[in-house]
């Protein structure tokens, strides 16, 4: 049989046949331009910004002299980049991949890498989107504080180390690049969304003066305050799921769930169904302080203080129906046609083998939901960064000049989650209780929600005897979620029978079960580095280019859970994670929960009504406890349930310290080859890594002290287990890194580049010092110094891995550039990534300390000390490679006459395949994560007699998330293609008064996740169109 029956096609993009056509365009102007273009550094510092062409054209420069690899996006104006967030506006740029969080572009990958440095004006930075982690997120960051954007696609020497595909830099304003004397700009925009009902508000201004070109200042600020739509529908949490056969996984043995005649075929499960209305609001302010001071022609002082902060909360309220994790995972009856037949193949053996019977992939039928619920969240995240820098820059034209920096970063990233489970059912369907004295049960978790009626075979016909359920009706259609669900018979106190409609009634519900966690994460960068340059001729070398650096990056996080506390009946304090009415107290078995109606006073002003399920339809009008009415996490929680501990999670607790010292040398090269001009560099880096790290090992016992009480940890309540010790961790690695770049001008217009290079850069912090449990025993008959036993370790469990060696890559580009005009450029470019090593999970033999401290490495099989122990950790794994191909066209036509003088276009193509090793249901490789195989954009821009207009297209393919392992089955999880479009139009009315209309997200794309076949949907995101109309005054 054929294992890969299952393949995504690649359609042919617009962007592609709009490059292919394009090139007649280009043939035609270039035989009408007979002055070649003099190849002059000198020229990128004349070119005036101003408007969609003198970006376009100042980007075209700034590509053309880059000494490597370059990609650049200038603003059409101060603080205007052509798109809304500085994600959106990189996603223009060949070889960037970009993912949203509400509709917005946040985080960002290079050639599918998401190990990418972020740099600010040349140096590292604090991002508070990215406090532990690598790849960049600009969630947070006011793109109008940002003049430009610089993608390094092949480092030099002397460029900042830390990305293993690429480096991003922001820019921001200098004051003595500003004309003489002042110079104003506010702008005022208001935003609507087409799902919400808010309307936003945008606030940026500038102000810089520039005094005789000796001495400048800058303040650029920005406040905006967003409501982003973001429903969502499809499964419930993430991965829940199961394998059901009819054979064993239904209401009883050997169902025949799609009438087939037989009973050997399976299902693929989701333990739950949703449809919630789900908005993310966020309030961003940004402040950039710039001053420059020149004291003569050969020394400058440069001061900056760049800080963002956004206060974000993101409020969800959904319907789910779930099995509620039972045995019977087969817990539907297929409608016809409502699932899909796929071979039936599992591993056996370490082998792919087509067994009988179907795997099937459910879409539509009748639900038999043993929990009905309507499911509150809130997120309250809080981010702060403050970054710093002092550079003092001496060149007096002579040989030698140097330049001097210090930089001085700070970032912190604070989360509060709520979640609030609220019954609609009673609870009956899986015997949850609220109970007494000994766990005596006194009522149904959910008291006055609904009892159901008994299971049901494929036929109709009920089971006797089999629990009760809920009969929901559900569909996935091509767009849509369609729901259908029942009337419902209740029995009142008095014996009266009363029919309504599922849902409508408040009196039904009840607030089940909550729970609250939490983290802080901090961080702090100090830098202090030397770079210079010497001007020396010999042979074709024109000048060396040497420095040093000294940098140290803290990290301190917290993760934490909110439990409350609580008596038992012996009057022994507890905690509990679980809010949760049929939990019971640890050794006397009562609940300590009540359960609480949501006509409870308790819960007014906290109970909202919501009929919006965007994406879906059947629902009606459902209650909720209100998700704003827990905008303050902890608060909520201390006011609903009373006393609650901020109980520290050891798997999120850690403290790192990472310093690192660089020298480079680089020699930059000028000359001819077969008589065509060549500039090139070479040189090496050398970087040295140390770590101190602190990982916090998980205590033992069930007492935890909190301001001198103790309480009874119970791991079934969900309360923490005690700290125990912090397991120190100092390490430290060398890496040289040659970088090698050539340019060779084949003609006026044409260049040639090759790159190579070596690159690293460091893994997420939880991946190094995430948490540790430690098992010991006292079988080693060991005794410390005064006599007392010591438990000697023999095996572990962590998150994080201190030995892990860093990410690694040799990368190599070869790139033809074709610049046929001032804003002309075709450019075809080719890339491959060896990457040495991806993570991977397994057990590896580390040092871990004995209960005194002391490393022995005791063996229980053997009753040896060999120093190591079994860890169960990550690692580091087989490495892998990515490569590419990257087409780029971009033009203005002003060589046509008139009105079509001022129309343009900006069109790229992205090809990058790869392959992560790992193999999806049928045994085929599977893609890098995160990373799309085809990506595609294509802008056509206006820009004459002062207006300005532009729409844009984003296409990208189908990208892999990651393997879902359901033994013996494996799934590829993707994100479906997408496609976006943009548009903004601008008038200048006056030359200090400009009116914009900005649209994105035209057409309301939304983002599809599914599991290995495209009808197996697993979420869908829905965000909304955005239209913002903004008013600019200058001066």
């Amino acid at each position: 049989m054929n294992m890969s029956s299952y393949n995504n096609k690649f359609k042919l993009s617009l962007v592609t046949s709009a490059i292919v056509s394009a090139m007649a365009l280009v043939s035609q102007q270039t035989a009408a331009q007979e002055e070649a273009q003099a190849v002059n550094t000198d020229d990128i510092e004349v070119i005036e910004i101003s408007g969609i062409r003198g970006s376009l054209v100042k980007s075209i420069n700034d590509k053309r002299y880059a000494e490597s690899v370059v990609d650049t996006i200038n603003a059409t104006d101060i603080g205007k980049l052509p798109d809304v967030t500085i994600a959106d506006s990189l996603q223009r740029i060949t070889g960037i991949q970009i993912s949203r969080s509400g509709g917005e572009g946040s985080s960002v990958n290079i050639r599918g890498i998401p190990q990418v440095m972020t740099t600010l004006n040349g140096e590292q930075m604090l991002s508070a989107g990215s406090v532990t982690t690598v790849q960049p997120d600009f969630a947070d960051i006011p793109s109008t504080l940002v003049s430009g954007l610089e993608v390094i696609k092949s480092p030099q020497a002397k460029t900042l180390t830390g990305g293993i595909s690429g480096t991003i830099n922001l820019k921001t304003n200098r004051p003595l690049a500003l004309d003489e004397g002042a110079t104003l700009l506010g702008k005022v925009e208001v935003v609507d969304g087409s799902l919400g009902d808010d309307t936003d508000t945008k606030l940026s201004a500038f102000a810089g003066y520039n005094l005789n070109s000796t001495t400048g200042f800058s303040l650029s600020l920005s406040h905006d305050n967003v409501h982003l739509a973001d429903y969502l529908v499809g499964s419930s949490g993430v991965d829940w799921g199961f394998n059901a056969s009819e054979a064993s996984n239904f209401v009883t043995e050997n169902v025949d769930a799609n009438m087939d005649g037989d009973t050997n075929d399976v299902y693929y499960a989701f333990q739950g169904h949703q449809a919630s209305n789900r908005f993310i609001e966020r309030e961003r302010t940004g402040v950039n302080l710039s001053f420059q001071h020149d004291f003569n022609d050969s020394l400058n002082l440069t001061a900056d203080v760049f800080y963002t902060e956004m206060e974000e909360h993101q409020y969800q309220a959904g319907f789910i129906a779930s099995q509620a994790w039972q045995g019977v995972t087969g817990w539907f009856t297929p409608d016809a046609g409502g699932a899909t037949p796929h071979e039936n193949i599992v591993m056996q053996d370490g082998q792919l083998v087509e067994v009988e019977g179907n795997y099937y992939s459910f879409n539509s039928g009748e639900l038999q939901a043993r929990r009905t619920m309507v499911h509150s969240e809130t997120w309250a995240i809080d981010k702060e960064a403050l970054n710093t820098n002092l550079e003092l820059a001496y060149d007096n034209g002579d040989d030698l000049s140097f330049n001097v920096r210090w930089v001085h970063g700070e970032a912190r990233n604070d989360t509060q989650t709520s979640f609030v489970d609220a019954y609609v059912n009673s609870g009956s369907q899986v015997g949850a209780t609220y109970k007494g004295a000994g766990g005596e049960p006194i009522s149904d978790v959910n008291p006055w929600g609904y009892d159901g009626v008994l299971a049901t075979l494929p036929d109709g016909s009920e089971v006797e005897g089999s629990y009760t359920q809920i009969p929901i009706g559900i569909a996935y259609t091509s767009d849509r979620q369609i729901w259908s669900l029942p009337m419902m018979d209740v029995v009142e106190a008095d014996g009266s029978i009363t029919t309504e409609a599922f849902g409508s009634n408040v009196d039904r519900y009840s607030v089940t079960s909550s729970f609250l966690d939490g983290n802080n994460s901090n961080a702090d960068l100090d830098v202090l580095r030397l770079d210079g340059s010497y001007n020396y001729e010999l042979w074709d070398v024109n000048s060396f280019d040497f420095g040093i650096r000294y940098g140290v990056r803290n990290i301190e996080k917290s993760a934490w859970r909110g439990v409350v506390a609580r008596t038992n009946a012996y009057g022994d304090a507890f905690l509990a994670h679980w809010k949760d009415s049929a939990s019971q107290a640890p050794d006397t078995l009562e609940s300590y929960i009540d359960p609480i109606a949501f006509t409870d006073p308790l819960m007014d002003g906290r109970i909202t009504q919501i009929s919006d399920f965007h994406g879906s339809s059947g629902l009606g009008s459902l209650y909720f406890v209100d998700p704003r009415a827990m905008k303050n996490p902890l608060a909520y929680h201390q006011e609903v349930y009373g006393t609650i501990v901020q109980a520290p999670q050891s798997s999120g607790t850690y403290d790192l310290e990472e310093v690192t010292s660089t020298l480079y040398f680089q020699a930059n090269f000028a000359g001819d080859v077969f008589g065509m001009d060549y500039n090139a560099n070479a040189g090496l880096r050398y970087i040295k890594t140390e770590y101190d790290i602190n990982q916090t090992e998980t205590g033992s016992g069930r007492i935890s002290t909190f301001n001198g009480q103790d309480y009874i940890v119970d791991g079934a309540l969900g309360a923490p287990a005690p700290l125990g010790p912090q397991l120190n961790t100092e390490r430290d690695y060398d890496d040289l890194l040659p970088a090698v770049n050539f340019r060779l001008s084949l003609s006026d217009e044409q260049v040639l580049r090759f790159a190579y290079a070596k690159t690293m850069t460091s893994h997420n912090t939880d991946n190094l010092a995430g948490g540790i449990t430690v098992n010991r025993t006292l079988a080693c008959n060991v005794q410390g110094p005064s006599g007392a036993s010591v438990f000697c370790a023999t095996g572990a469990n962590q998150s994080g891995n201190p030995y892990l060696d860093p990410w690694r890559s040799s990368n190599f580009d070869l790139s033809y550039e074709w610049y046929f005009s001032d804003s002309g450029l075709f450019s075809l470019a080719a890339f491959y990534l060896d990457i040495e090593s991806f993570i991977i999970n397994t057990t590896e033999m580390l040092p871990v300390p004995d209960s005194d401290g002391q490393v022995r490495g005791y063996d229980l099989n053997t009753g040896d000390f060999t120093g190591l122990t079994p860890v169960t950790t990550i690692a580091n794994g087989s490495g892998g490679s990515i490569k590419g191909l990257e087409i780029g066209y971009q033009q203005g036509f002003d060589f046509l006459d008139g009105f079509l003088s001022g129309f343009g276009v900006t069109a790229n193509y992205t090809y990058s395949p790869s392959e992560s090793g790992f193999k999806d249901y049928y045994g085929d490789d599977t893609p890098m994560s995160d990373n799309s195989e085809h990506q595609s954009n294509l802008a056509i821009w206006y820009e004459k007699y002062g207006f300005q207009a532009r729409i844009a297209h984003n296409y990208r393919s189908e990208k892999f998330m990651w393997i879902v392992n359901k033994d013996p089955y494996k799934f590829a999880r993707y994100q479906a293609p997408t496609h976006y479009l943009d548009a903004s139009v601008s008038y200048d009315f006056t030359d200090y008064l400009t009116v914009s209309l900005q649209g994105t997200n035209l057409t309301e794309e939304h983002q599809e996740q599914y599991l290995q076949w495209e009808d197996l949907v697993d979420k869908r995101f829905y965000n909304e169109r955005r239209v913002s109309l903004g008013v600019q005054v200058k001066m």
